[in-house]
């Protein structure tokens, strides 16, 4: 064979061998889209199921079946499912949260974002499971569970004590109830959205509107229940006298006058401590004091009230040194004395005005009537509701019985609306400013009623005449309040509660 032909032969063996690597090429080409092809498949048919479970879980959830389903506590006749727990859980969370919040802010002045930081509140803003207690490894989840657990198995055996005597929710109740559910609906509105969103939002994803009136329907009933055995109880003279003899130091007090010097010279402090010491009556005990302090204040009606304000009145005891020297046997009206504390630099003076007394201030009892502005649409409804309940109280002849069918019927007041809306033995300062003023003017004469407005609303208030002695009002309460706590504890051996840990876990958290 030529030169010529030999290199044509070679050029047609590469050309095939070319073709034949380039066909097999493609055909792997061919095999890995194949192949790529059919794991995108899969993969998207997975991601479409994938997808397909999280929508028919949220939808599930969404229903509120996981939650109803779940049974968190039982007695014998009652059950309180986790749709229910989730209520009264978030319920608890965010009225204890508005308690720590006054607690800490308001009261103590401590900044909120300082007492998140130091464990003192939680971050409503995030799960309560990933937060500690302040020193405590116990979660605020944990904390408001066990919280909320107590409150209901106390519901359920007060439900079942009711259940056994036969009592239940009569109308005015289950209306109450509506008007609780219908009062949501409105703040849902108020809000621009839709109640069962609210619901959710603020009671745990699934709450519907029937899990919230079974909730209430449990809280009614036990507080019925509660307000019935308590108002059972009796209590005597004699068992009141017994207890003061044996808790007499939590019910004596005394009046005293009170100055402290906080000075950057320790001895600064004293020598003015001295100087208010030389007062043997408490005009001279203001006087003297306006003159070391007059400097301290730019006008005079800053003055006086800081002179007045060393005026402390019905005082207990007090466990440090001016409290044993104001409490001692020996002390005698305007009696004076000074106290240092080296580690504050601080010195104090203080002037006896009234010895060891028990506070004989007559309490007032007062019933009232109760219309929540925020029940209403407009804060004149509220007043025009409250206006016609005074005039059919006082159509009546101002019967009692028409006074304590209204306030069972139309009071928002929880803690009275079972008793025909009493209160008794109220101590002067103990409500809120204008209920106060209004039942401590000293013209109000026994059965005058009339409207007043505070911050909760408008109280159709009834003056239903003088209580108890303070000092014995204190010591009935805690009288009833340790036989109330002997029924209560017989009432737990007697109706069993059992829970589900595992289960109450799966209550949804606030974030």
């Amino acid at each position: 064979m030529g030169k010529a032909k030999r290199a044509q032969q070679k050029r047609a063996e590469e050309k095939e061998r070319a073709e034949r690597v380039l066909n097999e090429k493609r055909a792997e080409r061919r095999e890995t889209i194949k192949i790529t092809v059919a794991v995108v498949a899969v993969l998207l048919v997975v991601a479409i199921v994938a997808a397909s479970c999280s929508l028919i879980v949220l939808a599930v959830r969404g229903t509120g079946n996981y939650l109803r389903n779940k049974i968190g506590l039982k007695s014998e006749h009652y059950e309180v499912n986790n749709a229910m727990m989730s209520y009264f859980f978030h319920d608890t969370v965010n009225t204890t949260l508005t308690n720590m919040m006054s607690t800490y802010v308001n009261a103590y002045g401590i900044d909120a974002s300082a007492a998140v930081q130091y464990g003192l509140i939680p971050d409503p803003n995030q799960p309560l499971k990933n937060q500690t207690q302040s020193n405590s490894s116990t979660t605020w989840y944990d904390y408001f569970m066990s919280e909320t657990r107590n409150n209901v198995t106390s519901m359920l055996v007060l439900a079942e004590g009711a259940h056994e005597a036969g009592i239940t929710l009569d109308e005015d109740e289950l209306k109450r109830i509506d008007e609780s559910i219908e009062s949501l609906e409105k703040t849902a509105e108020a809000n621009d959205t839709t109640a069962e969103k609210y619901l959710s939002d603020n009671y745990g994803y699934g709450v519907k509107e029937n899990d919230v009136r079974d909730a209430l329907e449990l809280y009614y009933l036990s507080q019925k229940y509660y307000y019935i055995t308590r108002d059972s109880i009796e209590v005597t003279d004699v068992e009141i006298n017994e207890y003061y003899n044996t808790h007499s130091d939590d019910y004596d007090v005394v009046d005293y006058k009170s100055y402290t010097f906080d000075e950057e010279n320790t001895t600064d402090a004293l020598d003015k401590a001295a100087q208010l010491s030389k007062a043997t009556t408490p005009e001279e005990f203001d006087s003297i004091l306006k003159d070391i302090i007059k400097d301290d204040y730019d006008d005079e009606e800053t003055l006086e009230d800081a002179v007045g304000a060393t005026l402390h009145e019905d005082v207990t005891v007090t466990d440090d040194d001016a409290g044993e020297w104001l409490f001692s046997d020996e002390r005698k009206v305007n009696d004076i004395k000074a106290f240092s504390d080296a580690t504050e630099g601080t010195a104090s003076v203080y002037m006896i005005l009234n010895t060891v007394h028990r506070d004989e201030e007559i309490t007032r009892n007062v019933r009232h009537v109760l219309f929540d502005t925020s029940t209403f649409d407009t804060d004149e409804d509220a007043k025009k509701a409250a206006d016609d309940a005074l005039q059919k109280f006082i159509d009546s002849g101002k019967s009692l019985d028409t006074f304590e069918s209204l306030a069972h019927a139309f009071s928002t007041d929880s803690g009275s609306f079972e008793s025909g809306g009493l209160y008794m033995n109220v101590r002067q300062g103990q409500m809120v400013t204008e209920f106060d003023e209004w039942l401590f003017d000293d013209a109000r004469k026994e059965g005058d009623a009339d409207v007043v407005k505070t911050d909760y609303g408008y109280h159709v208030m009834y003056y239903a005449g003088e209580g108890l002695p303070t000092w014995k009002a204190l010591i009935r309460e805690a009288v009833l309040s340790e036989k109330y706590s002997d029924i209560a504890e017989d009432m737990t051996e007697k109706y069993t509660v059992t829970f589900d840990e595992k289960t109450l876990n799966k209550v949804p958290d606030i974030a």
